[in-house]
This record gives C-alpha cells, sequence and structure tokens, in this order.
C-alpha cells in the first residue's frame, strides 16, 4: 500500500506523542501513584504503535509495543514505579525520536540499535533488576469488588449490540457517577476505502479528543493489521453529547456511517457508600488504608471535566468546543511563508497607490484607499495572528532537559514554567530554542549550587528556576531566573584579566553591571574545568548574537547570592514593522520605529565635543551622535542650519543618528539581503518602497555595539 500520502501526518502525530510522553513521564516521575498519568502514557505509547505498524515501520512498533507492556503492567500493579523503569522508559522515547527524526530525513529507522532496551523492558517485565513483579494479591478483593456493582450492573436499560464484561460494566457505572456516560459506536468505512487500519486510526484519535475508548470490536491489533471488514466498533466513555461522538467519527474522510447509542445503568438508586467496594478493586493491592480518590483516575479520562448538578451544560460546553477543534487545519509551514509574502507585496502596492493619490490630488482613489487601508491592515492582523505559534512548542521540551541535567549534577532543582499561551510569529519561535536552552544550562550548572550548599546559606534544598514569557507591547519578554548564588562582578573581572579580555585598569573602571556583562563576549567562561555542560567559552555569547540576529535584546540582572534574571525581548514579528523613513543626501533608510526614542532638529552650536567624541546633551543626558555620512562614507556636504536626529537605543546605549531629512513614519516589510550581502553588518535587512526604490533597514544595535 502506498503509505506516502500519510507521512507528514505520520511525522507530526508521532511527535506530539513523544512530546506527551515525555511530560507523562515526567508527571509520573514526582506522583507515581496517580493512574490518571499512567492511563495518558499508555494510550500515547498505544496510538504511536498503532500508527508506526500502519506505516510499516516495523522497528518502532516493536519497541513501542515492548513499552505498552511494561506500561500495561505498571497500570494493572503487577509492577511498581521504580527510578530504574523511569530511566529505561526516558531512553526508549529518546530512541524513538532518533528513529523518526532518521524516517523524516528519508534514512532506514534501524539506524538505531534498540536491542538492548527491547531486553531490558524484557527484564523489567520479567521482574528483574529493580522491577519485582507484585504477588497476585489483586486476586483478593475482587469478591468485594463484584458485591455492589454486580447489583447496580446487572441489567442494561438500552438493548446495546454487544455483551459487556464486568469490568466494563463497573467503569460505565462508575463513570455515570461522574455525570458521563458510556456510548456505543459502530463505524462504517465506504468500499472504495484502500487504507483501512489509517482510517480506523484517525477515528479512534478523534474519539480520544472527546472521550475515552475502552474496548474496540475488533481489538486494536486486528485494527492495526487491517484484519476486518468495512465496519467496527467502539465503546467509550465521554462526557459529551451523543451527536458529538457521531460528528467526530463522521469527520474523518471515507467513513460512510456512524451508528451511536447511548448505554446505561439501572445504578440510580444506588446507597452513597456504593462506590467504595469499586474503588477497593483498584486500591486494595497497594494498602488497605488506601482512600476512595483513585476510582475516578482508572475509570474516566482524567483530562475531561467531571460533570454534577450542571451535567447538561458541560456536556454542551464539550461539544462545542469539540465542533470548534474540529474546525483547524494543519497547514504547510511553506504556505504560510507565502502568504506573508503575498500580504507584503499587498502592503507595498498599498503604499504606492498612497503616494499617487498624494502627488496627483485623486480624491476618489484617496477615499477609495481608505477602505482599502482598513480591509489590508484586518488581513494584515489575520495573517500575522495564522503565523503566531505559542512559546509552549519551544518550552515543552525543557522539563525533560531540566531533569536529565538535574540527575548529572547531583543538584535538587524545580522548574516553574509561565507564560506558555505567550505567542509569537513562527519565524522566531523556530530560532530560539537553542539560546533559552544556553541560559538555562548556565543556571543549572552556575547559577544553582549544591542541596549542602545551599542549606548551609540557609536556603531550601531545592533550587528554583524559571521560565516565564509574557507581552510587553509590540514585544515579548522571555526570562530565565534562579535563586542561586548570582554573579559576583568582581570574579568576571578577575576572570576577564586572566583570559586576556580587558586590562586591570578597563576592569576596575567598570560599573558591576558593566563587567557581568562581560559574560556575553566570545571565548568567556567562569566555569573551573570543562564539562559536558560548561565550561568551552561557547554559550552566552551565541545567545546574544543569535538574539541580535532576531533584532532582539539580551541582558542579566544579578545579586550575590540571591540569583540572577536573564531578560530576552524579541519583537513579535520579524516580517512586517513600524519605521521611520530617513534621507541621508538622495538615499533612503528605514530605522525600526521599536529602536527610536525621539526625534529632535538641533542647530550645528548644539553639537559638543567630549574626549574627542561628538554629543549633545538633551534633557540633562549626555547622548553620543553618529553621522550617517561619516559612517556610510559619503562625499560631506556642508552643515546647514538645521540637523535632524534620530534618539535610538539598544539594550541600555543610547545615540542619535544624524540625517539630512526626516520622511516619515511607514509600514514596511523586510526583505532579507541575501548571502551576497552578509558581511553588511550595519544593515538588518532591506524594504521595497510604494515608488519601487530600496532601503536599507539600519541594525540599531550593531551601530551602538
Amino acid at each position: 500500500m502506498e503509505t506516502n500520502q500519510y507521512m507528514d501526518m505520520f511525522l507530526d502525530e508521532s511527535k506530539e506523542h513523544l512530546q506527551s510522553l515525555n511530560d507523562g513521564l515526567l508527571g509520573l516521575e514526582d506522583n507515581a501513584e496517580d493512574l490518571s498519568i499512567l492511563n495518558e502514557i499508555f494510550r500515547n505509547a498505544h496510538t504511536l504503535k498503532g500508527m508506526s505498524a500502519t506505516m510499516g515501520y516495523n522497528k518502532i512498533a516493536e519497541l513501542t509495543h515492548e513499552m505498552e507492556d511494561v506500561l500495561d503492567m505498571l497500570r494493572k500493579e503487577q509492577l511498581k514505579v521504580t527510578g530504574d523503569i523511569i530511566d529505561t522508559l526516558f531512553k526508549c522515547i529518546d530512541s524513538l525520536e532518533q528513529m523518526i527524526n532518521n524516517v523524516a530525513n528519508g534514512d532506514p529507522e534501524d539506524l538505531i540499535d534498540v536491542s538492548d532496551l527491547v531486553a531490558k523492558l524484557t527484564a523489567i517485565m520479567r521482574g528483574e533488576g529493580a522491577a519485582p513483579a507484585k504477588p497476585a494479591e489483586t486476586s483478593t478483593p475482587a469478591p468485594a469488588a463484584s458485591q455492589t456493582p454486580a447489583a447496580e450492573t446487572s441489567a442494561v436499560s438500552s438493548d446495546v449490540p454487544v455483551d459487556l464484561t464486568e469490568t466494563e460494566k463497573n467503569i460505565i457505572t462508575e463513570a455515570e457517577k461522574s455525570g458521563m456516560h458510556g456510548i456505543y459506536l459502530k463505524v462504517t468505512l465506504s468500499e472504495t476505502c484502500l487504507l483501512k487500519s489509517a482510517r480506523s486510526y484517525m477515528v479512534m484519535n478523534s474519539l480520544e479528543e472527546v472521550g475515552e475508548v475502552i474496548r474496540t470490536i475488533p481489538p486494536a491489533e486486528d485494527l492495526e493489521q487491517e484484519a476486518f471488514e468495512r465496519s467496527f466498533e467502539v465503546i467509550l466513555i465521554t462526557g459529551s453529547e451523543e451527536e458529538v461522538i457521531h460528528d467526530a467519527a463522521i469527520s474523518v474522510s471515507e467513513v460512510e456511517n456512524a451508528e451511536t447509542q447511548v448505554i446505561k445503568f439501572g445504578a440510580t438508586a444506588a446507597p452513597a457508600p456504593a462506590p467504595t467496594p469499586a474503588v477497593e478493586q483498584k486500591s486494595a493491592s497497594t494498602a488497605p488504608a488506601t482512600t476512595p480518590t483513585p476510582a475516578p483516575k482508572s475509570s474516566a479520562p482524567a483530562n475531561k471535566p467531571a460533570a454534577s448538578a450542571g451535567g447538561g451544560q458541560t456536556s454542551n460546553a464539550a461539544a462545542q468546543k469539540k465542533s470548534h477543534a474540529g474546525q483547524s487545519v494543519r497547514v504547510d509551514i511553506d504556505k504560510l511563508d507565502t502568504l506573508m509574502n503575498l500580504m507584503g507585496e499587498l502592503v507595498i502596492n498599498k503604499v504606492r497607490l498612497e503616494q499617487i493619490g498624494q502627488v496627483h490630488r485623486l480624491s476618489e482613489l484617496t477615499e477609495t484607499l481608505e477602505q482599502m487601508d482598513r480591509v489590508t491592515t484586518d488581513l494584515q492582523n489575520i495573517v500575522m495572528k495564522v503565523r503566531m505559534v505559542p512559546v509552549s512548542q519551544v518550552f515543552n521540551r525543557f522539563p525533560r532537559m531540566v531533569r536529565d541535567v538535574t540527575k548529572e549534577l547531583n543538584k535538587e532543582i524545580n522548574l516553574t514554567i509561565e507564560g506558555e499561551d505567550t505567542e509569537l510569529d513562527r519565524t522566531v519561535i523556530d530560532e530560539i530554542g537553542d539560546p533559552i536552552m544556553h541560559l538555562l544550562r548556565n543556571s543549572l550548572d552556575h547559577g544553582i549550587e549544591m542541596p549542602d550548599e545551599r542549606e548551609a546559606k540557609g536556603k531550601p534544598r531545592v533550587g528554583e528556576v524559571g521560565l516565564i514569557a509574557r507581552h510587553e507591547g509590540n514585544n515579548v519578554v522571555i526570562m530565565v531566573t534562579d535563586d542561586g548564588k548570582g554573579i559576583d562582578a568582581n570574579v568576571i573581572r578577575r576572570k576577564a584579566v586572566e583570559k586576556g579580555l580587558f586590562s586591570q585598569e578597563e576592569v576596575d573602571s567598570m560599573e558591576d553591571a558593566d563587567a557581568v556583562r562581560i559574560i556575553f563576549l566570545p571565548g568567556f567562561s567562569t566555569a573551573e574545568k570543562i564539562s559536558d555542560i560548561s565550561g568551552r567559552g561557547v554559550g552566552m555569547d551565541v545567545v546574544k548574537s543569535k538574539i541580535e540576529s532576531l533584532s532582539g535584546q539580551v541582558d542579566v540582572e544579578t545579586h550575590v547570592n540571591e540569583g540572577s534574571i536573564f531578560k530576552i525581548k524579541l519583537p513579535l514579528t520579524l516580517a512586517i514593522i513600524q519605521a521611520m523613513l530617513v534621507q541621508v543626501q538622495n538615499e533612503m533608510y528605514a530605522i525600526p520605529l521599536a529602536s527610536i526614542d525621539s526625534t529632535l532638529s538641533i542647530q550645528p552650536s548644539d553639537i559638543r565635543t567630549v574626549q574627542n567624541n561628538e554629543v549633545i546633551v538633551l534633557r540633562g543626558e549626555i547622548i553620543p551622535i553618529i553621522r550617517m555620512e561619516e559612517t556610510l562614507m559619503v562625499p560631506h556636504v556642508k552643515d546647514t542650519h538645521e540637523l535632524f536626529v534620530v534618539v535610538v537605543h539598544a539594550g541600555d546605549s543610547k545615540a542619535g543618528i544624524v540625517v539630512d531629512k526626516l520622511i516619515g513614519q511607514q509600514e514596511i516589510v523586510i526583505k532579507t539581503l541575501g548571502n551576497l550581502f552578509m558581511g553588511l553588518k550595519m544593515f538588518s535587512g532591506a524594504t521595497v518602497l510604494g515608488d519601487g526604490r530600496v532601503a536599507l533597514i539600519l541594525d540599531v544595535a550593531t551601530m551602538l555595539n
């Protein structure tokens, strides 16, 4: 069968499931008794196995099948969650990620040898090593479990065409007590369907968004192997209405029909204590004193809201949410880039039409352009929003990294993430992962002290590292914080002199804040020894150069023995920005509005000289000036009676750029200069003006440094 048409969907959804597995295992490591987390991990592993088998990637399917067996034993409490099992499962996820990356790159999946991992998982299932099998005490609570539920589940009020097991009846009964219900679904595929297993997988994936599947007929393995005719049946529990389940199934292409039927039991008259035996069925094997809390975790989906008195409203909300979610589509990144380029061309031509209207004084054209301006502005906002993605796509990879580095360093560190819903342009998102990783590793290695050292200082043994994102105007601020030992400016000064970066006199004249910023220079490191984590002098300078290439800024605020805050400030988008157009002789230049503090006109006599540098005094502040004629090395024209200055900033630095003329504020579309002009560090790009001329965009950060 031809599976290439499903490749993009397979790769995208595989990466989503791997991320969910990572998140789930991190949660399980913190709360080993939470059955809902185990169930979620199991579902992700099971889905990944089915997808891989359908696509013909047997090595991936084999490894996920072994993981699934271990997870199933953990769910049934035949194994106890241990650090050894968690570590092994993490290694499996890493191998799966490499195998899927190989597939994405067109390489064979079996370039990665997973035989050792499969053997390790098999050994765990046998009870070898640190994962002993539990005795068969799970059978003892069976009589107790069958007492009350048997009375409650003895009759089905609706005539379901399949025989339900006692376990399935118990699960549906427990779900009803939480305001949910069971549904029987029969799905029939069209006669022309060529890839039945893929369609069945897509149906199951759609159903998992609105409920929890507790049984398929035929079993999942047969669905994966296409060992069924045109139809298959599903039993699930959900808080959504019957119509929502029908719509979820029928929304998959090549599904011809979907028949649904609600499953109800006569358990409404049951006394209040009745849930206790059902709970004991799951918990008696751990301890007699176990409370009834775990019961909902094992019988109802953890991510679905439980309805109580307002059950009908909850179902309607879920239906509306599902209806809205079903309208979303995956869009190829190249199409979004093309859409943005077309939007840019539209903006350029709009500006051109405005200029024509002003020059020729065409009132009718001006009126039409006012309406066009509103439409293009709305269209631009929509295009920009389509390109915006939450920073969670980057942040999600870091809890696992922090966990691994923490274990390697033998430290105790807690990572807190805030503002992961903050959105950034896709082009920015693609680039900020490495800088944030460097900052986090710096905080983990250099910032947070060893537990004993923290205790001696009167701090908690567990260090706190924060990853925070928030909007500030037209920018997004990302902060990496820690409550560690901070950065000692005197240590930085000493290391800078040792490495020959500065003389002793130079560092002695520096303020503490300026001395601390030495860490952003290439080749600088305070690590006493080189390790896999730090000490090579590569990291902070990479962060600074990468962030500045994105028209952003990075700075640090630190206090000894209190901690540090690394602050990254990034523009929301790099595609269309507001800029000030200026003229130097006959050439036009654009200065990003976000970098401008103010504009002013001065007389030549207002310029003073301090230490051979020209400066102006603005509201009591001394600001150096940059003459664009000298910077661009163009012939000097005699000074006029009036000079125009654009005061710009980059971080804490300020300067006044002297230009011949201020043209005005305009929306510009950023175009890259290409490889031929990579050496022009003063310019971050170019834009096409309304009259067809090209204006270079000044890189303010480079000019001030």
